[in-house]
């Protein structure tokens, strides 16, 4: 049974180039982890529908080497890196990448709350 929950959000600028990057409600780049609702699956241009998995699981780009297991934050642009103490996390790395890399994590951005 798939228990991913997708929203789709009306992308606010071309995210073509973005797929796999963490989003703003406002369909934005997140650069914050506080304010990512949810992990791009695919490459709208502004206006057009961005679909994104809010919780379960997604590929997602790498800001930074990331072992398997490692709790995940937004790096910036949308990109994920391994988070440190203190840190907000969206969810957990199932396999190692390097940085730039492409692989699988699972989110929940549900939760998330604008801290700002």
């Amino acid at each position: 049974m798939d228990q991913d929950i997708k929203i789709s959000v009306k992308a606010g600028e071309d995210l073509s180039g973005a797929q796999f990057t963490a989003i703003e409600i406002d369909g934005t780049v997140a650069n914050t982890t506080a304010v990512a609702r949810g992990i791009l699956q695919n490459k709208p241009k502004s206006g057009e529908n961005a679909a994104l998995t809010v919780v379960g699981r997604s590929k997602y780009r790498a800001g930074g080497t990331v072992t398997a297991g490692a709790a995940l934050t937004v790096a910036g642009s949308g990109f994920l890196s391994a988070s440190t103490s203190g840190d907000n996390t969206l969810g957990f790395s199932i396999f190692a990448v390097a940085s730039g890399g492409v692989t699988e994590g699972v989110f929940n951005t549900a939760s998330n709350r604008d801290l700002a």
